[in-house]
This record gives structure tokens, C-alpha cells and sequence, in this order.
């Protein structure tokens, strides 16, 4: 199959530390091409992959001081980027147009001659999403966990497909060095400041590591500096793949206590593949990639994570470790092929 994969504008692809989707894209562009596809990525021009890139930009626009600081140029840098890509797929003819660039390009998928599917990698309760997804519901779409697809169910959802790691960047140490680790970006909605409150009940040591979006610096600068004290609240910033299996995988437990309706917890499988049990709030999907008691703990509150993290130790570690198997690289890879095939098969 000839399959252009519509990649973010602003992640390097594969990215050097944080951003998830460009890690999924990634992986999936790498093994639909090692499987004998023909992939073409459109996406930035410093990616590196073996699919064939057309490039939108010529790299990733998340360096860019004007996408970091001002929403106005980040609302242009993707009105830029979007009709670019669609004067490029009505020019080439492909089996398949898989997109991960979201709800800007789905409104022109009645004027592009290829079939497209739309991955959704986020969570479908925020109003430019509902507007869209809602006036263009029939396009076709990936969900990524089944809890994702609740605040849109009549969208035309052709499968769900768990995103997937690359296991071999993780390994499983013997034990874990006692402490607890938040990684994630840093913003509200993934729950800093509260696991930073669990930590201070538990009186332990909580590493922090992840990203400070621009929009979150005054955020992180009011409510989560002042708590960091370099003792028992460290923050490491952003780490890289090597990195993050030490940090992970020397964990007692990651503590996820996230506050939106999170699509799918990445973090919760690339902690579970270093054997490192998860501690998360019931939201989201999280109830469909932890499995209560045996590779964490899922709780209704932050005192019952609190009470969750007093016993984590009871988890076994080879059981986390065995559970991410079923979120491998292969096993996401493979599910997107059988429906581009089946796609290919039926038409448009």
C-alpha cells in the first residue's frame, strides 16, 4: 500500500524527549515500512525515518520562540502547515491518508482523493474538537482507548488501537531505589501539583520529569516551583529515552493522578515495561491499561492514592512488565495495517 502518514508539525519525529504522538508516528512509519509499504511522512523536514518525508516545515516549529510564547503565530504555523498538506494529497494519489496532525484537517476530507483516518490522540471534550469531529462525523476515525470515544460515540469509528512502545528501550532492574516519579508535562490537567500532594503525605521522595509548555510557565512558576526544594521534590525537566527507563524503572511507583479524560496514558505503559507499577485517579483510560491490584493501583481519590501507594510494593514486578506486552510496537503496528487493508479493500 501507498500510505501518506500526516505527521504533528510541532514534535520531531521521533522525538528527542517529550511528545508522545511523534513517538507513535515514529513507529508506525518505520514499521509499515519495514512490513514493504510504501510510507510517505508529511510532517517536518528533520525527521528521521525510513518512510520517505515530504516535508511541511523544515523541522519542528516546537523551537520556535513565536509557537512557544504566542497563540496567534501557533494558530498560523498550523493554518500554514494545513494547506500545504491538503494541496499536496490532492495532488498524489495514495491507498491510505492516516492523520495525526487532529481536527484541522479532517473538514477537507470530502475533497481529497485518497481515503482518510483520522487517529484522535487527545480527549474529545474540548469544544473545537466537539464542533468539528460533530459536523464532520462521518470521516473515519481511529480511537485510541474505548473511554476515549464516550464524549463523541456517534463519530464513524472504524477500530480502537492501543498505542504502542518499543519494549526493547526497556528494561527491568531487580528493585526499585524508593522513591516516586511524575512524568508528564507540566501542566494542571496532568495532576503536578496533586502528586506532589501525595508525596507530602506519603513523606517521600518524588521525582518530577516532563516538559513546561509556554502556556504553563505561569503555572509551574506560582504552584510547583515554590514546592521544589531539590530534597524531597526534584524536577529533572525533560529526559530522554535512556533516561526515562533509569528514572522509571528505579521507581517505586508512578503516580499519575490526572485530571482530564486522558486518552491514552503512555507514560503508564513505559512505566509498567521497567516493571514500575502505577499509581492513577479513575480517569480516562486508565481503568483499560492498569489492572487493578496486580500492575497498580487505580483510586477515586488522592487519599486513596495515598493509601494505594503504602502497599505498592505488594505488586510484582515481572507482572507489570509481562502486562505491557499487550501495548507493544508490533501489536499497534499490525492493528493499523489490518485496517488499512480492510479500508483498501472496501473503498471509499
Amino acid at each position: 500500500m501507498k500510505i501518506a502518514l500526516v505527521a504533528p508539525i510541532d514534535e520531531h519525529i521521533p522525538p528527542k524527549k517529550y511528545g508522545g504522538i511523534g513517538r507513535i508516528v515514529s513507529i508506525l512509519a518505520n514499521g509499515l515500512t519495514s512490513k514493504g509499504h510504501n510510507v510517505i511522512l508529511l510532517g517536518p523536514g528533520d525527521s528521521e525515518t525510513n518512510a520517505k518525508v515530504i516535508p511541511i516545515f523544515p523541522k519542528s516549529i516546537s523551537g520556535l520562540k513565536a509557537y512557544r510564547n504566542d497563540p496567534l503565530a501557533r494558530a498560523a504555523y498550523f493554518q500554514s502547515a494545513v494547506a500545504k498538506i491538503v494541496a499536496i494529497l490532492q495532488k498524489q494519489k495514495f491507498d491510505i491518508i492516516n492523520n495525526h496532525l487532529g481536527w484541522r484537517l479532517v473538514p477537507f476530507h470530502k475533497i481529497l482523493p485518497s481515503p482518510l483516518i483520522t487517529t484522535l490522540h487527545t480527549p474529545l471534550d474540548e469544544s473545537n474538537k466537539q464542533i468539528t469531529y460533530t459536523e464532520y462525523q462521518s470521516s473515519r476515525f481511529i480511537s485510541i482507548s474505548k473511554n476515549q470515544r464516550r464524549p463523541l460515540p456517534k463519530l464513524n469509528y472504524v477500530a480502537t488501537i492501543y498505542n504502542g512502545i518499543d519494549l526493547d528501550l526497556y528494561n527491568l532492574p531487580p528493585k526499585h531505589n524508593g522513591y516516586f516519579v511524575f512524568l508528564g508535562r507540566m501542566s494542571p490537567e496532568k495532576g503536578v501539583f496533586e502528586a506532589i500532594k501525595v508525596a507530602k503525605k506519603l513523606k517521600a521522595k518524588l521525582i518530577l520529569a516532563g516538559a513546561i509548555p509556554g502556556w504553563n510557565y505561569q503555572f509551574f512558576d506560582l504552584k510547583i516551583r515554590p514546592l521544589i526544594d531539590d530534597k524531597q521534590i526534584i524536577f529533572v525537566g525533560e529526559v530522554t529515552d535512556r533516561q526515562k527507563n533509569r528514572l522509571l524503572g528505579r521507581a517505586r511507583a508512578l503516580l499519575a493522578p490526572i485530571k482530564c479524560n486522558e486518552a491514552f496514558g503512555l507514560t503508564f505503559v513505559e512505566a509498567m515495561a521497567c516493571g514500575t507499577p502505577v499509581v492513577a485517579l479513575a480517569r480516562g483510560s486508565a481503568e483499560e491499561i492498569i489492572v487493578h491490584g496486580k500492575t497498580g493501583f487505580i483510586a477515586r481519590s488522592v487519599d486513596q492514592m495515598v493509601k494505594y501507594c503504602r502497599v505498592v510494593d505488594k505488586i510484582k514486578r515481572e507482572d507489570c512488565r509481562d502486562h505491557a506486552f499487550q501495548f507493544s510496537a508490533q501489536r499497534m503496528v499490525d492493528g493499523y495495517e489490518k485496517v488499512f487493508q480492510k479500508i483498501t479493500e472496501y473503498g471509499r
